[in-house]
C-alpha cells in the first residue's frame, strides 16, 4: 500500500479535484443541515437553512424581526431576516426580492 503518493492519469489527478469542495454544515443536533441554492443567479452553490440560539444573535446585535446582511461562503451577500421559531430558537429567513 502506497501511503502519501498521487497518481496522476489523463483525466484526473487523485489527490486533488479540479474545483473547490462545499462545505458540510451541520445542524444542533449533528446532522447534515438543509440547503437550498444560492440567492446569486447563476451562482449554483449550495447555502444552509441557519436557525440559531437566540441568545447567540442578541450575543452579536442582531435584533429579531430586522433586515441582518451577510456573506455566504461562495463569496455572494444575503440578506434575511432573524425570526422567532420557538421559545429558544430562531430562523434565519430570505429576503426574496424588493419592496416598493
Amino acid at each position: 500500500m502506497l501511503v502519501g503518493r498521487c497518481t496522476t492519469s489523463a483525466a484526473r489527478h487523485s489527490c486533488y479535484d479540479r474545483g473547490p469542495m462545499p462545505p458540510i454544515w451541520l445542524n444542533e443536533h449533528g446532522q447534515r443541515a438543509q440547503t437550498r441554492p444560492c440567492p446569486r443567479p447563476g451562482c449554483g452553490g449550495e447555502v444552509p437553512i441557519r436557525r440559531y440560539r437566540y441568545e447567540t444573535l442578541r450575543q452579536i446585535g442582531w435584533p429579531p424581526f430586522r433586515v441582518a446582511r451577510y456573506v455566504e461562503w461562495c463569496g455572494h451577500g444575503q440578506e434575511l431576516i432573524p425570526v422567532t421559531d420557538d421559545a429558544e430558537w430562531v430562523r434565519l429567513v430570505p429576503v426574496i426580492g424588493t419592496a416598493t
